[in-house]
């Protein structure tokens, strides 16, 4: 059943559906911090579109979308508290990491939060439309008004989006628009240089209980682009930055990016820029997986050359007589 806001509500009969529990006070503090705003301020103001706009930009901004956690060899959950515990903790995760534990900050200041089951489609995957699970994204009401929260995709909004069809970021680049395939459900279309193509998500209510076996084959599937390959993604009122590997692209900027020059930079990159002081991680783990990205590298530019010398001698023999 969806209100009219679009958002989808228990119907008679039928029990409410789960919400994300509240922080304690210490970690709302400490959430706070990180984020670079008073807690004391921010406990005060009370739920508001400002207070929402001020609390997403400062997420995406000092919160990195990341994937050092997976190729470092650590195992984590989708709890959103224990989600919440790991920012605090200086780190970041991907969206079912971010997006749940900005749902139970924004619980513990008097948001009414809602998850619900998306799916992303990459640039270069085959993944069709569709709310397939690989994405975790977030709703709330205020003043009778639906929006769609989502601080866990990398390069997506700055800020959150009245749930109704427009345009809207930089250059009105972004969409949100009804989705062709997922019926009551929102389809966000990305800038066209961004990270991904879109993403796809139901108006129905979720928990972690529908998220957590994509979380594992995620995860843990050599299949997987998050297994493959390391990246840290955030985006400022100014710039997006996505380091894949070794290369450093931002935007707006010069494409096709920069290759790091070493090891020194790397750390510093991640420290300085994407605010991973990654201090809990022994140096000797961290300049392995450098070693580990430098040789995945190689290895993708020696596929790049042996892909471009095949192309060039197909096009050779089909311009033979």
């Amino acid at each position: 059943m969806v209100n009219a806001s679009g958002v989808g509500v228990a119907g008679a009969g039928r029990p409410e559906p789960w919400r994300p529990p509240a922080l304690d006070g210490p970690l709302v503090t400490a959430y706070l911090t990180r984020l670079g705003l008073d807690p004391a301020a921010e406990r005060a103001a009370g739920p508001s579109a400002t207070q929402l706009r001020r609390l997403h930009a400062a997420h995406v901004e000092r919160v990195a979308y990341e994937t050092l956690w997976i190729a470092l060899g650590e195992r984590r959950g989708i709890d959103p508290v224990e989600s919440a515990r790991q920012v605090v903790a200086g780190r970041g995760g991907y969206c079912y990491h971010l997006n749940g534990a900005f749902s139970t900050l924004l619980t513990a200041l008097g948001y009414r939060m809602t998850w619900h089951r998306a799916g992303v489609q990459g640039r270069s995957s085959p993944t069709p439309p569709g709310d397939d699970g690989n994405h975790l994204a977030l709703s709330t009401v205020l003043d009778g008004r639906a929006w769609w929260v989502d601080v866990g995709l990398g390069d997506g909004p700055l800020e959150p989006v009245p749930l109704a069809p427009a345009t809207f970021g930089p250059g009105d680049a972004f969409r949100l628009r009804p989705s062709d395939v997922v019926p009551g459900g929102w389809r966000f279309d990305h800038e066209p240089d961004g990270a991904f193509t879109g993403m796809d998500f139901s108006s129905g209510a979720a928990s972690p209980v529908d998220l957590a076996d994509r979380h594992v084959e995620m995860s843990t599937s050599p299949e997987s682009g998050f297994v493959r390959v390391v990246t840290a993604q955030h985006r400022t009122p100014t710039t997006v930055r996505i380091l894949r590997g070794k290369l450093l692209t931002e935007r707006p900027g010069s494409a096709p990016g920069r290759q790091l020059s070493g090891y020194a930079e790397w750390r510093a990159l991640l420290r300085d820029e994407f605010r991973l002081a990654l201090d809990d991680v022994p140096e000797g783990r961290l300049r392995d997986l450098w070693r580990r990205i430098v040789a995945d590298h190689a290895e993708w530019e020696r596929a790049e050359a042996d892909r471009a010398a095949a192309e060039r001698a197909a096009t050779e023999r089909a311009g033979r007589p």
